[in-house]
């Protein structure tokens, strides 16, 4: 951008004779004129007169454009908005969790984009007493920090018997309990000499999780732990993992949070049909079978974009990456899955107490495997900064704006 220099040298000229009159010593020009304190004055309006229209040569942040009517133009609209959501809740191969959130950060600050972590409270409290090299590294990073909760929390599916009975008032009051003391993994009770729950997170983080989850299915229930989320400082609630929003309005509130939305994920999915009893397959367990060019993370976004766009459907969809951070260096159920269930689908809780040393029944992964999943992560990360808009509950909220 260039300057006027005409002006500037006459600012400069002006600025000289200034200092003559002001410090007594000559610059440039030196006149023999008695100290006038008016013409000083006048001098002074001036020089800054003629700096009010000069133009800066340092870069400045773009003004977006405007219309004659003085509104503000929209950039151009992405192609699409994805967020990598990251669940940490192994708390019994501490270590391989711990190294995996790590590795994860890097990716992510690599491609300069934020991942979106939802940790437990009694994985938070693993890291504290084992690895707080991990905490110290998300405290320090700008990725986001989100909640959510497995068993035996009663609002976890098949544990929240005990929260039926109970009338509103002492429901909220045991789920405001719940999200303050420490949850006893051994009888789903509560150790009250001790911090958990959402206040635990946020207090170890040192920032309000942005996203709760309230699993169950009871509708009394959720709504009443939905309130108490909004108050204790979310802001976005989980209602469905991998799709669900209404095209036409992807924005919905609940309870004062708004509904993480999600038009499609990158999760699982199947390359052939199948019986309605069938789940489809998850993408990082297919990668070491013979179909696994069908099962590329970064390929089958690439295909739903397309699909998305040929649909006309008026904006950019909302993805979802969801992985497990176990699902990295394990295969099968959880290692925890046995203490609260007895079986390895999940399907028939257990009643207190619980055997924490009941078996583990996932089975590490090979590292080839691992770096198999790994690769294949990171190219979708990598391919996702390039041609989307990463982003976490943090700024989806900031997106839909104001509740109504």
């Amino acid at each position: 951008m260039k300057t006027d220099t005409g002006k500037r040298s006459t600012v400069a000229a002006m600025k000289d004779l200034a200092r003559t009159y002001t410090t007594g010593k000559p610059g440039l020009i030196a006149l023999a004129i008695p100290f006038n304190p008016v013409l000083l004055v006048i001098l002074l309006l001036a020089i800054y007169g003629c700096g009010e229209n000069r133009q800066d040569t340092t870069a400045a942040e773009p003004v977006p454009a405007t219309t004659a009517s003085n509104t503000t133009v929209n950039a151009p609209a992405p192609a699409g908005y994805m967020t990598f959501a990251v669940n940490v809740h192994d708390t019994v191969h501490v270590n391989e969790s711990a190294d995996t959130i790590l590795r994860l950060v890097d990716i992510f600050e690599k491609y300069g984009v934020r991942g979106d972590f939802y940790f437990t409270a009694p994985v938070t409290q693993r890291y504290v007493e084992q690895r707080p090299d991990v905490i110290a590294r998300l405290r320090d990073s700008n990725m986001t920090i989100s909640y959510h909760v497995r068993p035996p929390n009663p609002l976890y599916t098949g544990f929240d018997q005990q929260l039926k009975a109970l009338d509103d008032t002492t429901l909220a009051a045991t789920l405001r309990d719940y999200e303050t003391y420490e949850l006893d993994l051994a009888t789903g009770g509560l150790i009250r000499g001790k911090p958990g729950g959402y206040s635990y997170v946020a207090q170890i983080f040192g920032r309000d999780p942005v996203t709760a989850s309230a699993p169950t299915g009871d509708r009394r229930i959720k709504k009443a732990a939905e309130i108490d989320f909004a108050d204790l400082g979310a802001r976005m609630v989980v209602h469905y993992h991998e799709e669900g929003t209404d095209i036409k309005q992807p924005f919905v509130w609940s309870n004062g949070l708004l509904e993480r939305p999600s038009d499609f994920s990158v999760t699982r999915w199947s390359d052939s049909a199948k019986s309605s009893n069938d789940k489809d397959p998850f993408w990082w367990n297919m990668l070491s079978t013979p179909k696994a060019s069908q099962y590329n993370p970064a390929s089958y976004l690439e295909k739903r974009m397309n699909e998305w766009q040929a649909g006309n459907n008026g904006r950019a969809p909302f993805v979802t990456s969801l992985i497990h951070e176990n699902n990295f260096y394990r295969s099968g159920a959880e290692g925890w899955t046995l203490s609260y269930f007895a079986d390895t689908k999940k399907e028939e809780p257990l009643s207190p107490p619980f055997d924490l040393n009941a078996p583990d029944v996932s089975t590490p992964r090979s590292a080839t495997e691992q770096a198999t999943i790994w690769r294949a992560y990171e190219e979708m990360v990598a391919r996702t900064a390039a041609s989307m808009k990463v982003v976490t509950s943090e700024d989806i909220v900031e997106l839909a704006g104001a509740r109504p």
